[in-house]
């Protein structure tokens, strides 16, 4: 039986810029505080003089996948929720879908790229990144993640053994912020720049497949 949730405009009581910026702060630490603490921990392997050859050659593993996971997540977060050139600026396609690749080389769903290159409006490059990195949580079990269309108007399907759409997702994407927790900031922050450029964002889910979309006005 298929579920859709229409998502609609931000609400007026959105949080203030301080308190958003501030969950938006804890969910990127929250997403880094695994792969560094991976590093600490290799780095304390080899600190030790008393492990043997096959110990610090797994210290070693740990490190270097912790790093590069370390690696994707800041790169994916600069582009996903910095600056990114300033006002009416563009970002370039290829550079989303690279940042996505890196993402996705630490999740278990696999990333099918669709779209074109070239360059695009940062406020639908961002909802891009923010609903593609939350297409993979909806698949934690593995699978795929489609992303096709345009990026004026644009689907996110993500299928695998398990598919879920958690209610606070929902809640966030429709612009409702009342007892938002730190981990769908990125996605209450996709709904109002998609709110400021006059498009919006749907979600919809069955058994087999999570459909997350984003239509910008042109």
């Amino acid at each position: 039986m298929s579920q859709s949730q229409p998502i609609d405009p931000p609400k007026d009581d959105d949080l203030d810029a301080l308190s958003l910026s501030a969950l938006l702060s804890s969910r990127v630490c929250h997403d880094l505080i695994n792969p560094v603490g991976a590093i600490g921990s290799g780095l304390e392997v080899l600190d030790d003089p008393s492990m043997d050859g096959s110990m610090r050659e797994a210290a070693q593993d740990l490190i270097r996948s912790g790093a590069a996971k370390a690696i994707a997540l800041l790169t994916y977060a600069r582009l996903a929720y910095g600056a990114a050139g300033g006002h009416g600026a563009q970002i370039s396609l290829e550079d989303a879908k690279k940042v996505l690749t890196g993402i996705y080389d630490t999740v278990k769903p696999d990333l099918d790229w669709r779209l074109g290159d070239g360059f695009a409006d940062k406020e639908n490059v961002k909802v891009l990144l923010v609903l593609a990195y939350s297409a993979a949580e909806c698949v934690p079990r593995g699978g795929s993640v489609v992303i096709d269309g345009t990026i004026d108007n644009f689907t996110i399907t993500a299928t695998g053994k398990k598919v879920l759409l958690q209610d606070d997702l929902v809640k966030a994407l429709s612009g409702d912020s009342s007892d938002i927790a730190p981990k769908f900031a990125p996605a209450l922050i996709a709904s109002q720049l998609a709110s400021e450029k006059g498009g919006h964002i749907t979600a919809t889910k069955d058994d087999e497949k999570v459909v997350l979309a984003a239509t910008f006005k042109t």
